[in-house]
């Protein structure tokens, strides 16, 4: 348990997927944006673990890829052409 680690992840890593989603988004290829939001999403992930004692390390494998996918998934769907942040 590192409250203070976990704290500094969820930080930098909501802050890394809010610039690339207001700023970025628009400047760099898709896939890097997605690759950046996927990065924030497993940041996230680890982040929320760093809170727990005594996690199994199948945790540390599949939280993090699993929000890393959901991140993108969440972010194609809510800035689609039909989507409600479309701009």
């Amino acid at each position: 348990m590192d409250v203070i680690g976990a704290w500094t992840m969820l930080t930098v890593s909501v802050a890394l997927m809010s610039v690339t989603l207001t700023i970025l988004r628009k400047r760099l290829p898709r896939r890097w944006v997605d690759g950046l939001i996927a990065i924030g999403g497993a940041g996230v992930a680890v982040g929320g673990l760093l809170f727990l004692c005594d996690v199994g390390m199948a945790s540390w494998v599949v939280a993090p890829l699993v929000l890393a996918s959901c991140a993108v998934v969440q972010w194609r769907l809510l800035f689609a052409p039909g989507g409600p942040l479309r701009t």
